[in-house]
């Protein structure tokens, strides 16, 4: 439980950097490991997807709390879930990182909202 509180308030600093400030994601689990995942979960081992659906929801909250732009208002989860799984079947060699800025940013352009100077 440290490590989660530790890595979101992690998240929660990324907003705040400078934009052409350039960071690596830690933690960030691969796409591939993304649709194994949700097979397990299927198959009745929720534990594997629940440890990377927490992963994407809280980079997802990290860069709303950093950023002070709620783009998940009016979004329930499955449907972040599901274009993360579109983004993943496209690009498996991506990491959870990738396809949650990948959400972010088609969140922010179904509802109008300006791309973020600090959104990587």
């Amino acid at each position: 439980m440290k490590r989660l509180c530790a890595l979101l308030a992690g998240f929660c600093l990324l907003g705040t950097c400078n934009p052409s400030f350039a960071y690596e994601s830690r933690g960030a689990r691969s796409c591939e490991g993304w649709l194994q995942s949700s097979r397990d979960g299927k198959e009745g081992y929720p534990r594997n997807s629940e440890i990377y659906e927490t992963w994407l929801i809280w980079y997802l909250s990290g860069i709303v709390a950093g950023s002070g732009t709620d783009f998940l208002v009016g979004t329930d989860t499955e449907s972040a879930f599901r274009m993360v799984d579109a983004y993943c079947i496209e690009n498996p060699e991506m990491n959870l990182a990738g396809a949650g800025t990948y959400v972010a940013r088609q969140l922010m352009q179904q509802k109008g909202i300006a791309h973020l100077p600090t959104l990587p």
